[in-house]
């Protein structure tokens, strides 16, 4: 079995070298960059083609801001969303740069200085969960040919944002919209234009689609719907607009208010089924 690798990108040696020394007791390899340019000449198009198993990112990079090298990592197919990346930093992150991180891809902050058997047991555990996430991507079925999720590929992403949401104490929120007979591809278009980086979108039944939105919470989830039914009046297909239903649910805050990520996925389709039924205006549900 290949040994995990660990992709540390910083320009201060003494955290390099204390990472260092925690994953060769644990028979990690690490490979060293100093910039963000060297980071995604290493994450992408590393000489040995063997992709980082987890990526470890300075706060403080002298050419590239973290967040902008994390977005070019995850933009690429090669390394996706399946691989973890930590952000280092030596200051207590605000609520805003959490949640600015989570939506660029950031799993974690990690403090320095370390504590070592803390950071062993933080790499262990992240590399275990990116040993388990690709053995579920092997093959096929995560993914239709337009590039949403199936409701497989549409779990285990969700596996991975509540797991983010949980460690930037963020919110957390999944909204499906159905739409009337014959405008589901429709739909899909609008979903896959107006969707963030961070969203993952995927179909859930015949024209049923649902979006899973970090940094969203109950008022935005509603906001989020609205903005899809205008994209679709837009197009010029008003007799869709008045047909679409949608059904939401979400947490304020994933670490103190924990959900299993099926059961997030589970009240935002039950309260589609709710709005499905109802003939009156009332075409966004919340899980109740």
């Amino acid at each position: 079995m290949q040994q995990p690798h660990i992709l540390v990108v910083s320009r201060h040696g003494e955290a390099a070298l204390e990472l260092e020394q925690v994953a060769a007791r644990r028979g990690y390899v690490l490979r060293r960059a100093y910039t963000g340019v060297q980071a995604l000449e290493q994450g992408l198009n590393h000489p040995s083609g063997a992709e980082p198993d987890l990526i470890v990112l300075d706060d403080s990079l002298p050419d590239i801001d973290p967040l902008d090298t994390s977005r070019a990592l995850r933009d690429d197919p090669r390394l996706g969303s399946g691989v973890p990346i930590l952000l280092l930093t030596a200051h207590k992150p605000t609520s805003a740069e959490h949640h600015a991180a989570l939506r660029a891809g950031i799993w974690e902050y990690v403090a320095h200085p370390f504590h070592a058997e803390e950071l062993g047991g933080k790499l262990d555990r992240y590399l275990h969960w990116k040993l388990e996430a690709a053995r579920a991507r092997a093959g096929d079925g995560l993914a239709d040919a337009t590039g949403l999720y199936t409701v497989r590929g549409l779990a285990l992403r969700a596996q991975e944002l509540t797991l983010q949401a949980f460690h930037h104490a963020a919110s957390l929120a999944c909204v499906a919209l159905a739409a009337p007979h014959g405008a589901g591809e429709l739909l899909a278009r609008v979903l896959r234009a107006l969707g963030r980086r961070s969203d993952a979108i995927g179909r859930v039944g015949p024209g049923e689609c649902a979006v899973v939105a970090p940094g969203t919470d109950r008022a935005g989830a509603v906001l989020l719907a609205e903005r899809v039914a205008q994209a679709v009046q837009a197009a010029g297909h008003d007799r869709a607009r008045g047909g679409l239903r949608a059904g939401y649910d979400a947490v304020t805050n994933a670490r103190y208010t924990p959900i299993e990520p099926k059961h997030l996925l589970g009240r935002a389709t039950s309260a589609l089924r709710v709005a499905k039924t109802d003939a009156g205006p009332g075409w966004i549900r919340a899980f109740q």
